[in-house]
């Protein structure tokens, strides 16, 4: 509530790529609720670390204002990462689920339902994010009384997956039009199909190189590394300002744990956009 009132008076100028990315990402909230809970919270936790900081520190205020800035402005930013976080997630679940939705649109079809309740059906069916993406087309069209294809032209613009997009926009000429529904789904569920499958092979494929050079590479070398070490202590080597129990030590917990690390995160940000 405290955050509320000022969300008020941030409303008052339009926010709409903040708005856009809430919308997208199915969080029910305005973008100026948005924008001051996030700075009231940074605030809160800034303060919190100023506090605590100076009590650890006793009054060194080079970390005190290190962790207190550092605190606010992670926080701050958390914000906008876990929308583009819900925004990146729902955009995989929805290509996941689009090429067996439109073999299932394909069968509905067929059987010679119109494109509007094909929609409604989906809409009330479990395909992730696509059946929530057409609830909203269904309310729309039901509740506010708009018609399909305006309907569909604000799910147009607000999905966040493009292969989703393409997919609505052929939708909406197809309801203006009032044919070819039928063949269009046979032609894009097949075409689906096939192309999640050749991602599904190259997927596979590029990960396999991954996992070869992660073995090859990372392991074998850290492995040598240590053995080295291990060999040159029981052969009384010198190696330097450096102990081989201390070196030792840094492979282990310092070293290898940190290369698994880079690594994970290399491929997090390889694979963060697939829809496999």
């Amino acid at each position: 509530m405290f955050c509320y009132h000022f969300g008020r008076y941030i409303d008052e100028t339009p926010q709409d790529s903040v708005a856009k990315m809430l919308y997208q990402s199915d969080v029910e909230m305005t973008s100026g609720m948005f924008v001051s809970l996030a700075g009231v919270t940074a605030l809160v936790a800034g303060a919190m670390m100023f506090v605590s900081s100076t009590i650890l520190f006793r009054g060194d205020m080079v970390y005190v204002t290190v962790l207190s800035i550092l605190t606010f402005g992670l926080t701050l930013g958390g914000f906008p990462f876990v929308l583009y976080n819900r925004i990146s997630a729902k955009k995989m679940n929805i290509e996941q689920e689009l090429p067996y939705m439109l073999g299932y649109m394909s069968v509905l079809a067929s059987a010679g339902t119109s494109p509007i309740d094909v929609v409604r059906r989906i809409s009330i069916e479990d395909y992730g994010h696509i059946s929530k993406e057409f609830g909203k087309v269904i309310y729309r069209v039901d509740i506010l009384g708009e018609d399909a294809v305006t309907a569909m032209s604000d799910l147009i613009q607000n999905t966040p997956s493009e292969m989703f997009r393409a997919v609505c926009i052929d939708l909406a000429n197809i309801i203006h039009s009032g044919s070819g529904f039928r063949d269009y789904l046979e032609i894009k569920s097949r075409d689906m199909m096939t192309m999640r499958r050749l991602i599904q092979k190259e997927f596979v494929d590029s990960l396999s190189v991954y996992g070869e050079g992660y073995l090859g590479g990372v392991v074998m070398s850290v492995v040598l590394a240590i053995l080295g070490i291990v060999v040159c202590g029981a052969l009384g080597i010198d190696m330097g300002i450096f102990e081989p129990r201390d070196l030792f030590n840094v492979f282990v917990y310092f070293v290898l744990p940190f290369v698994n690390i880079i690594f994970l995160a290399m491929l997090s940000m390889k694979y963060s956009g697939s829809p496999v």
